[in-house]
């Protein structure tokens, strides 16, 4: 009896919470006067008891919008879209669907000329910054990077695309993510002309959205609306091109199928030009870390997510294929597919030139400078999926599988000296080695969420695993010399062969429970467990004669390591939300054990542990519709990596000597973030200040000994005069700065826009260096101008100037400071004359002040490129182009750390003539997109936050 009680309470909440998850409201937003159907028009249900935002979500392009997984009741429709009156309607919705429509009145107290004139350029929409792209023009072959850099708030810094002051990680194409994290190949490869709208906003994580609490898990996004008619078909480039001196060429191809919800997308390219494009997946250089443990995410620091890397030094051959899909599978739609797959193969060859002057307290400060020679060989394959599960309106499902391999070889000669102040050696050194890596990163995270039937309470369960191996083997011949203080040198050779491999696993989870408090309060209790295991195995052999072989083990530089880390978080978290005022407050507490194990050449444990308190602050004001106000105070740790704990000496630089550390303690650190923005849409204007600091307790720094006479460091090693020996260590006292400026707006008379921005940052980094603690202090100033050209699609340019100024003040250095310039010009110029005849330049001046001798330079670089385009729709276009016409090209650059500063120059390409064909694909079908689909990122679920 009291079984079938029970089993009939169950069955009838059940019934209860399925018959209010499928309680829904649908409808249309359209013009009153001419039925057009409205997209990205805002509809919010509210609380007739406070106002607050119960759901949200954007109409489609056909006007259409679904709010779900509502409770019956009572509730007030509020309909917003520019340039037209806020739409109010109070509703009662029963069990089941309902439908409301609405019209739109036009907004008859609006400025129609300035309207017209400005074409709406930009305006606020809660978080989101939205650009109007018909606003700017840009000529026909533009792509989405040459149409946001126009835009207000906007810019582009050594190739990397900012907003509001920081990076652009993620691009969407109509709410679906394109390319995975590779934000340059997105917006590199898709015309401008398919977009309607650009949304900049902050993504929270797939859990926080689930949630509507921050994780700290936040990435700056950029999402691409596409214009109606534009959605469906096919576009793209192909081309081909063939260069001389030395048999130059490039070839490549990008093309778009786009049709309903289906979007897919193939990018290839092969040249030998040093056009690198595709970003190279590192992962090598991160396989084996423990990572941040804690609060991550781009207000905590999870660095180690991220895995791009700039191009490389030298000339590069290149080979890459990149492969996107986006789609909604199953009959209801209800499943969200988005995966990629990148291909890319570089052969680069490097030469560089190195002056190194090293922070010592005596005026005899030590010089190394160095000729390097290196011919790198990476093949990388990077697939991501990820697949959204709507199970049904209770539940879903979010599966996200990523696997990264890469090969790479590399050959490297050395040839380095090192003289005191006196310009006396001290050492030299002739150096060639040869290394192969192959490694294999794969991780899977599976996210469950579960609505209850009562709003705002939620379960979800977040369980990632992680595996990772990298297997290596190197060759080392190398001779130096060495110089007393009479002249007398020694001489040391080295000829060795080393295994090193390393492997890890890991299992992490974040399981998040929320419950309504109040119509303006929820609370969150979360557990956030983790567990890594990861081993490394570096064996050492020196080269035996007699045997004619790699015999004899070097037990100085092998060793087998073992490192675990156990991580258990647990907190609780509390929302406010309330007309203009959004809080969030929280706090956690984490233990974290560390446990090192070295087995060999000795047995040797190190356990450590540490207790953190983790608060939490997030504060959003919304002074108007168009001016907002963030700040974030967040902690958070950071765990030492496995090479960063390994306890072998690494000593592939014979004159610059390293060793991990296995008593390295857990960084812990507070962050601070700030952001102001306001949009005026009728002068078209985007004002935005950001602020950025860190303070780290335990910071992991670099202890480096200088040898001035003869030493044996780490037990047993000998470090003779001149030479050094590096090992991370922990030390206090660092901490950063920074903040950015940005002012966009429009010149209409004369079709123009501007975009200032100034910025500035300071940091101190302490280090080590025999054994006293140096600090360089580092203050950074910037500013720039960009003008751009808003007159027509056929005369395009734009004209830019920025200034970078340094200064490095060390506290071991009797040079109170050390400062220099960056100047840069840029000019880019595109003219269609008479629809067919193209005519395109770019310039750039680099000016250099107050490097090093040699160093100081002015670096020209002029583009130009003459072409005609052919066929009826002038789809085939032929051009002739000139790289680097003053034959001035160079490369410089200047690297500060705690122990040195040096001055770099490598290889670049000069001069070179080159003629190429491209043929532009334009099919674009008329056929209708499921009405279902959105263009906005708010893809349902809890509104921004």
């Amino acid at each position: 009896m009291q079984m079938r009680f029970i089993l009939g309470t169950l069955l009838t909440l059940l019934c209860s919470f399925i018959s209010y998850s499928q309680t829904e409201l649908s409808g249309k937003i359209s013009d009153l006067k001419t039925s057009e159907k409205l997209m990205d028009a805002r509809v919010a249900l509210l609380s007739p008891v406070d106002s607050s935002v119960v759901k949200a979500a954007n109409t489609d392009e056909n006007g259409m919008y679904l709010l779900a997984g509502l409770t019956p009741g009572n509730y007030i429709l509020k309909v917003s879209l520019f340039e037209y009156v806020d739409q109010f309607k109070n509703i009662s919705l029963p069990e089941g669907k309902a439908i409301t429509d609405i019209a739109m009145k036009t907004d008859t107290k609006l400025d129609e000329v300035t309207i017209e004139a400005n074409a709406v350029r930009v305006e606020q929409k809660g978080d989101t910054t939205q650009y109007n792209a018909d606003a700017y023009k840009t000529n026909p072959d533009a792509t989405v990077q040459d149409l946001i850099t126009k835009m207000p708030g906007i810019t582009l810094e050594n190739g990397v695309v900012k907003a509001q002051g920081e990076q652009i990680t993620k691009v969407l194409i109509d709410g679906q993510e394109f390319f995975g994290d590779d934000a340059a190949a997105a917006m590199k490869n898709l015309p401008a002309e398919i977009v309607s709208k650009i949304q900049v906003y902050d993504q929270a994580s797939d859990q926080a959205k689930f949630t509507g609490i921050s994780d700290g898990n936040e990435a700056k996004a950029l999402n691409i609306v596409t214009k109606a008619g534009k959605n469906n078909g096919q576009f793209g480039k192909i081309y081909g091109g063939y260069g001389t001196p030395n048999n130059l060429y490039v070839a490549g191809a990008n093309v778009n199928f786009f049709k309903g919800t289906r979007r897919f997308s193939v990018v290839g390219m092969s040249n030998n030009v040093n056009q690198q494009n595709f970003s190279t997946d590192d992962i090598l250089g991160v396989t084996g870390s423990t990572g941040n443990t804690g609060r991550g995410g781009r207000y905590g620091g999870n660095d180690n997510e991220n895995y791009l890397v700039s191009q490389q030094n030298g000339v590069s051959m290149t080979h890459g294929l990149g492969l996107n899909l986006s789609d909604k599978w199953g009959k209801k739609k209800n499943t969200k597919v988005t995966g990629s797959y990148f291909f890319n193969q570089s052969d680069t060859k490097n030469a560089q030139q190195t002056n190194r002057t090293y922070v010592l307290s005596t005026t005899a400060g030590q010089i190394y400078s160095e000729d390097f020679l290196s011919t790198i060989k990476n093949a990388n394959h990077r697939l991501n999926f990820k697949f959204d599960l709507a199970l049904d309106s209770m539940n879903s499902l979010v599966i996200t599988p990523k696997v990264s391999y890469q090969g790479n070889t590399r050959e490297q000669t050395t040839d380095g000296t090192t003289v005191d102040g006196t310009n006396a050696l001290i050492n030299q050194v002739n150096n060639r080695t040869y290394t192969e890596t192959k490694g294999l990163n794969a991780s899977t995270s599976i996210l469950w969420r579960h609505r209850f039937a009562k709003p705002r309470r939620t379960f979800s369960a977040n369980l990632t695993g992680t595996y990772n191996v990298k297997e290596g083997n190197n060759g080392q011949l190398s001779s130096s010399r060495y110089y007393d203080e009479t002249g007398q040198d020694s001489l040391a050779d080295i000829n060795q062969h080393t295994d090193n491999n390393t492997s890890g696993y890991g299992v992490n989870g974040r399981f998040s429970f929320t419950e309504p408090i109040s119509k303006s309060w929820s609370g969150e209790l979360y557990y956030a467990p983790a567990y890594s295991a990861n081993n490394a195995d570096k064996r050492t052999y020196d080269f035996d004669s007699i045997a004619n072989s790699y015999y004899y083990m070097d037990t100085t530089l092998s060793n087998v390591f073992e490192n675990q880390t156990l991580v258990n978080e647990g907190g609780t978290n509390f929302r406010f939300q309330k007309n203009k005022v959004g809080l969030q407050l929280g706090v956690g507490y984490q233990n974290s054990l560390l446990m090192n194990t070295q087995e060999f050449p000795t047995d040797r444990d190190v356990n450590l542990s540490f207790n953190s308190i983790l608060p939490f602050m997030r504060f959003k004001y919304e002074f108007s519709k168009s001016t907002g106000l963030m700040l974030v105070y967040r902690a958070g740790t950071r765990n030492p990596t496995i090479d960063q704990l390994q306890n072998a000496i690494d000593n592939s630089n014979p004159l610059s000597l390293s060793s991990g550390n296995p008593e390295l303690k857990q960084q812990y650190n507070h962050r601070v973030f700030a952001r102001f923005n306001n949009t005026n849409i009728r002068k078209a204007t985007n004002f935005n200040i950001f602020f950025g600091g860190e303070v780290n307790r335990n910071y992991i720094s670099n202890g480096t000994i200088i040898a001035t006479s003869d030493t044996v460091v780490n037990g047993n090693i000998l470090l003779q005069r001149g030479a050094q020996f590096r090992q991370p260590v922990n030390l206090p006292g660092s901490y950063n700065a920074r903040t950015s400026i940005s002012y966009g707006f429009s010149v209409t008379k004369l079709k123009l826009n501007l975009n200032f921005y100034l910025g500035g940052a300071y940091s101190v980094a302490p280090g080590l260096i025999n054994n006293v603690i140096n600090q360089a202090k580092t203050s950074n100033a910037n500013g720039g101008l960009t003008i751009s050209s808003n007159i027509s699609e056929n005369l395009d340019f734009t004209v830019g100037y920025t200034l970078n100024y340094n200064n490095v003040i060390n506290t071991r250095q009797n040079v109170s400071a050390n400062e220099y310039f960056v100047h840069n010009v840029n000019a880019r110029f595109n003219w269609i004359i008479k629809e067919r005849l193209v005519i395109n330049s770019t310039y750039s001046v680099n000016a250099y002040a107050g490097l090093g001798s040699g160093y100081n330079q002015t670096i020209m670089l002029w583009n130009g490129g003459i072409g005609y385009k052919l066929l009826k729709k002038k789809q085939l276009e032929l051009r002739v182009s000139v790289f680097d016409i003053l034959n001035n090209n160079n490369s410089i650059s200047r690297n500060v750390t705690e122990s040195y500063i040096e001055d770099v120059k490598s290889n670049v390409l000069n001069r070179y003539y080159m003629f190429t064909a491209t043929y532009t694909l334009r099919n674009f079908g008329t056929k209708t997109p499921d009405p279902k689909e959105t263009h906005s990122h708010e893809d349902g679920g809890p509104p921004p936050h």
